[in-house]
């Protein structure tokens, strides 16, 4: 059975018409998933799962007991102070170690090439992965929100618009992304994509749901051998932010490179402008080095 029971919590709170009675099934709720999630960060997943689900379901401005039912759910489902406390320590730990042990990216050339290759394949599940690898974007947004807009006659770059998870930050606007595959075969793919599965259009739990197992196991099979240890479905964002970094971060005139690798992932992942922390995470790899002896 998942530890997922969203959907059935979500029809089991409608019989509840006091915040006394909601209040006593979402503590029962988040009890559960306290029990069966076996770390700190498991349950966070879990939790936010719950919370982007009711998100969608539940509009603002429904009350109960003139309290906005909504914020009643999300204020018990989510993690207490200790909790953040040991998930953001654990988190910070799990930086620090990897970017003290960067991952190699063996045959960069041939990663571009098997991305390039997915394009084209029956699977729409590989043609999802093909652009993730080279769009950078995350496996939701291709499937279920993105669009590419062209730049005047620069193939390698395109406007991306439909981006998730943008923290509740809002005025996400559309933004400039460089690409490692020409703009046409992208956006042609994309189009194959939603004329395959347009049940996944605007529906990102929906996908995650069906999708995140098989899109899982495909990707470590493609790029099987390319990339040192066992490549998951995420590092396909880390992988990207770097060859960009590496083939399209302008230098001055002077010849410096004057924009930092943090700064960088920040604006190509569409993270905020100003935040260089989370793009820290992003920093997993490494290629081998164009220097000359």
């Amino acid at each position: 059975m998942s530890i997922n029971q969203v959907e059935s919590f979500h029809e089991s709170i409608k019989k509840y018409h006091t915040v006394k009675e909601i209040t006593k099934r979402v503590k029962l709720e988040a009890k559960y998933l306290n029990e069966v999630c076996g770390t700190t960060a498991s349950l966070k997943r879990y939790l936010t799962m719950y919370r982007n689900y009711l998100k969608d379901k539940i509009r603002t401005d429904i009350l109960i007991e003139k309290q906005p039912l909504l914020s009643l759910l999300l204020s018990i489902l989510t993690l207490n102070d200790k909790q953040q406390s040991e998930f953001k320590k654990a988190h910070n730990v799990e930086i620090s170690q990897g970017q003290r042990n960067l991952r190699k990216i063996y045959d960069v050339d041939k990663y571009i090439k098997v991305s390039i290759g997915l394009l084209d394949a029956i699977s729409v599940y590989d043609r999802i992965i093909g652009l993730c690898a080279l769009t950078g974007r995350r496996p939701a947004e291709i499937a279920t929100s993105a669009s590419f807009f062209s730049v005047g006659n620069d193939k390698n770059l395109a406007i991306f618009d439909g981006q998730l998870k943008a923290k509740d930050r809002i005025g996400i606007t559309p933004y400039e992304i460089p690409l490692l595959h020409d703009y046409d075969s992208i956006v042609k793919t994309l189009a194959s994509i939603r004329e395959s599965k347009p049940q996944f259009v605007g529906e990102p739990l929906l996908f995650n749901g069906i999708a995140s197992g098989e899109l899982g196991t495909r990707v470590k099979k493609h790029f099987a051998g390319l990339i040192e240890g066992v490549i998951q479905l995420k590092n396909l964002r880390a992988i990207y932010a770097l060859i960009t970094f590496e083939m399209f971060n302008k230098q001055s005139n002077d010849g410096y490179v004057t924009v930092s690798m943090n700064s960088y992932f920040s604006k190509v992942l569409g993270h905020s402008e100003d935040d260089v922390v989370t793009c820290g995470s992003y920093i997993d790899f490494c290629l081998p080095s164009t220097n000359k002896q």
